[in-house]
């Protein structure tokens, strides 16, 4: 793969970013670079602070603790999601690495979206949560909204809704435990989870805003971001389930970039 391109990361601040480009997200949808990255957004204790927090309120564990069965339950698999519109009932049992967990502390339309009553019900607990948790003191949700909302001015920034009202989660923490990690993939309500039968569906481009509060260490290794310049089509989704990406960004001599997180 090429990793020694012009296709670079406009960094380290909103500032950079305006000042690099006109309208930034813009030029994220048309892969004219391959990510907005901000350094410092929130201090080292605030993160702490708001990690620490959901892991005494019970919504995370603490690896170094035994763990709760309630966690073993929840956690979701590597490379889990649901796709279509065909409501489903349950939860699927984890039949993978049994270390390698993923615990989500908010609502995942790719995960849930198949039952839509359950999902905008889990949604709407998740607002309330949301609404307690950072009622005061550090609040990682409203830091990312108003980041969006400098990045581009002329646009409203907003949890997405539906017509009637009803409200999409605002957000989800995520913490990943044993090594857990992730094939080349993307993520697309329209392209990858086939939701046509929510409002979303309508937006042609999807962006991840991600703000990391502690990065994962596994001895000296610390895992980083991998961002190919490939846009979806459909060839691309029988290489990423054969596991032949690599192969085909081979072949297609597909730039990359590695955005280091320490």
């Amino acid at each position: 793969m090429n990793t020694d391109s012009a296709w670079r990361c406009i960094e380290p601040s909103i500032a950079a970013a305006r000042e690099s480009l006109p309208e930034p997200l813009d030029a994220l949808a048309a892969a004219a670079v391959p990510a907005i990255v901000i350094r410092g957004a929130l201090s080292a204790d605030s993160c702490e602070q708001i990690v620490r927090q959901l892991i005494d309120e019970g919504l995370l564990y603490d690896p170094q603790l035994p763990v709760a069965d309630r966690f073993l339950a929840s956690a979701i698999p590597e490379g889990y999601f649901r796709e279509g519109v065909q409501p489903t009932t349950g939860v699927p049992p984890i039949d993978g690495t049994p270390d390698r967990r993923r615990i989500d502390v908010g609502t995942s339309l790719g995960y849930r979206g198949s039952d839509q009553e359950d999902f905008f019900a889990h949604s709407e607990s998740t607002h309330r949560l949301f609404e307690r948790l950072y009622a005061v003191g550090p609040n990682p949700i409203a830091l990312i909204y108003d980041h969006l909302q400098a990045l581009s001015p002329a646009r409203r920034v907003v949890t997405a809704y539906e017509p009637d009202g009803r409200r999409y989660g605002p957000a989800i923490f995520r913490a990943h435990y044993g090594a857990y990690t992730y094939k080349p993939h993307f993520d697309s309500v329209r392209l990858r989870e086939k939701r046509s039968n929510y409002a979303v569906y309508q937006f042609e481009h999807q962006f991840a805003g991600v703000l990391v509060l502690q990065n994962s260490r596994q001895g000296d290794r610390v895992p980083h971001t991998i961002l190919h310049r490939c846009l979806w089509e459909p060839d691309i989704d029988r290489h990423l389930q054969n596991d032949t990406f690599a192969d085909y960004a081979r072949d297609h001599a597909t730039e990359q970039v590695e955005v280091r997180l320490e």
